[in-house]
């Protein structure tokens, strides 16, 4: 998602220009365990769909358990989650050590929402982001499309393995602003990794964007960095063992919208904004982008911000409004804990002024 000095664009081969990244804050989940993904081709890379298992289900915590019903029930009071009321929940650990879980919703065997709780230091779990409609977070269509078209327009492609091969798929959660598949061609291994990386070569090993399969120009250090702090998650966030958060119906102040489509905002300055601000920014203004910065990593692609939902935690003589920030599509919206996201990056006016 993607100014003068503030950021600069390079070329991705495959699809849009991608942005300088200048910060970038971590949930921290270790790499989950890996699954199979069994690649065959004969003029290119096939994925059989019946072999396409990225994740599986897993007991999860009885306190996580409690805390997604609760969620799920007071969520569905509103749209877009209405259909929420009658869907099948689903957890999947990310990571080993079990720093968070993804929670999807399916309904006649499709997926309709998901949520994804984080485990907090103190003990209990915060609800970090959540989304509405038929997108997954963790898209394994759209990725099993986008290896078997990049494969039939080059059967050598130099990004992906050629003949028959396997493939080891896992997803990568390191906060809302970065969800990613990384794909490792075991054939590849099995001819000498080790040998090849001593020469500096390049390895038969990619990264993907979680939601769209784009390629991503990542490599392990750069994850191992991202995964080596320990979680800290934001004390302004609706969470398990609090009194009981109500959400209002999401407010939604512009259409969803490609914040490719204008660059206009590159030229812009960042914006300071609080939880409060931000609503009555997005108020006056309708329309924001956020922009997530790291040492790390030297590119980002923008979020589209057009609406938000606040949640109102405790009583009438102390009550707490969470904001979760409003992104994603129109037809499979996203909402991110602000504070999670803020850390990551910064806002700024769609419009450029």
């Amino acid at each position: 998602m993607k100014a003068g000095d503030r950021l600069s664009t390079f070329r991705f081969p495959y699809k849009i220009s991608l942005i300088l990244l200048l910060g970038l804050t971590i949930l921290a989940a270790p790499l989950p365990s890996l699954q199979n993904v069994q690649a065959h081709a004969q003029d290119g890379l096939y994925i059989q769909p019946d072999s396409f298992v990225i994740a599986q289900a897993a007991p999860a915590p009885e306190e996580a358990v409690r805390f997604a019903e609760q969620l799920i029930g007071k969520l569905s009071a509103s749209k877009p989650f209405t259909a929420w009321k009658d869907a099948r929940p689903e957890f999947q650990p990310l990571g080993p050590g079990m720093h968070a879980w993804l929670v999807t919703l399916t309904q006649d065997g499709k997926p309709i929402g998901y949520l994804i709780l984080g485990a907090k230091p103190s003990g209990g779990y915060a609800l970090i982001e959540y989304g509405a409609g038929s997108e997954p977070l963790f898209d394994t269509v759209a990725l099993q499309r986008a290896l078997a078209a990049e494969s039939s327009a080059s059967a050598h492609s130099a990004s992906l393995p050629s003949h028959s091969s396997a493939l080891q798929v896992e997803q990568l959660y390191a906060g809302p602003t970065l969800a990613e598949w990384r794909i490792v061609d075991k054939a590849g291994q099995a001819a000498g990794l080790q040998a090849q990386a001593a020469r500096g070569e390049s390895l038969p090993l990619q990264y993907r964007d979680a939601r769209n399969a784009d390629p991503l120009p990542d490599n392990e250090s750069i994850w191992r960095r991202l995964l080596a702090s320990p979680p800290e998650l934001s004390s302004a966030i609706v969470a398990s063992g609090s009194p009981a958060a109500i959400p209002d119906p999401p407010t939604i102040t512009a259409d969803s919208f490609d914040p490719n489509d204008n660059l206009i905002w590159l030229a812009s300055d960042q914006l300071e904004l609080t939880a409060s601000s931000l609503t009555q920014e997005l108020r006056q203004h309708k329309a924001l982008i956020f922009a997530a910065r790291s040492e790390d990593r030297n590119y980002t692609l923008p979020l589209p911000v057009y609406g938000y939902q606040t949640w109102e935690q405790g009583d009438d003589t102390a009550a707490i409004e969470h904001v979760y920030v409003m992104t994603g599509s129109a037809a499979s919206p996203r909402f991110i804990a602000f504070n999670e996201l803020a850390k990551a990056g910064q806002f700024y006016n769609s419009t450029g002024q």
